[in-house]
């Protein structure tokens, strides 16, 4: 159960507070968890928050995870979500599509995308990168997209 804490992701962490359920314990044992992940929370610097702000919705849940795609990531263009996996068992992350990158046949390449909380984990606990709250463009290969989202599709 120790374990257990380490995967909630900020968002669930404020649902079970919300609800009065506060974690006393997590693989560090520190009971200030929550708390500590809810200052982040707040401060809405996630991958998630930018959405958010850049398209003025996101899909409805509260993490990447549980977001519902309505586009195949083939027809993505600027102004999309796109999810990627992230390599690293930690799931999925979210980004805005800024520019489809294509080879000389029409295929796509990659995706110019742009997010937020986009680099070197600061703060594992609560998924805290050196770019928390910072917009960071990036190329990523098309091969990394796993799902696709478009704002104003049913």
């Amino acid at each position: 159960m120790i374990h257990a804490w380490r995967s909630i992701r900020p968002a669930a962490c404020a649902a079970l507070i919300a609800l009065g359920i506060a974690p006393t314990l997590h693989a560090q044992g520190d009971p200030r968890f929550a708390a500590r992940c809810n200052m982040w929370m707040e401060k809405k610097g996630y991958s998630t928050d930018y959405i958010e702000q850049r398209v003025g919705q996101r899909p409805a849940g509260n993490q990447v995870a549980d977001w519902v795609s309505n586009l195949e990531p083939k027809d993505a263009k600027a102004g999309d979500v796109v999810f990627l996996s992230t390599g690293s068992g930690r799931g999925q992350r979210a980004e805005v599509v800024e520019e489809v990158l294509t080879n000389a046949d029409g295929s796509i390449r990659a995706l110019r995308t742009s997010s937020m909380n986009i680099g070197k984990m600061v703060e594992p606990r609560c998924d805290i990168t050196e770019n928390f709250g910072k917009v960071v463009e990036h190329t990523v290969p098309f091969d990394h997209v796993v799902r696709a989202w478009r704002p104003d599709r049913k």
